[in-house]
């Protein structure tokens, strides 16, 4: 059996914990829609420099290119990450809303 004061503590921490998750979820979703506009704007990127590649005489930017693709992949990788966090953050909050 459990008090009235132990169970309006849990209320009020679980109450707490919801809005937490809930503005996390907000602000991941955010996160993830800016990051693919980012990919968006970085595969266009990358076709106009392998347009730019295909010139007869092309600029020395080789480096650059790749440097790019390697920021593109570690920016998958983020999504990724993000994407795990969000699930998560969903179970818990499906967890806290069951209590």
């Amino acid at each position: 059996m459990t008090s009235p004061f132990a169970a309006e503590i849990a209320s009020d921490l679980a109450a707490t914990l919801t809005h937490i998750v809930y503005e996390l979820d907000i602000k991941v979703v955010a996160v993830q829609s800016s990051q693919a506009e980012l990919i968006k704007e970085m595969d266009h990127l990358a076709s106009e420099l392998h347009s730019l590649l295909a010139a007869s005489d092309p600029p020395p930017i080789d480096p650059v290119l790749q440097r790019l693709l390697v920021c593109r992949k570690r920016l998958l990788a983020v999504n990724a990450s993000l994407k795990s966090s969000q699930d998560r953050l969903r179970r818990i909050s499906s967890l806290l809303l069951k209590n």
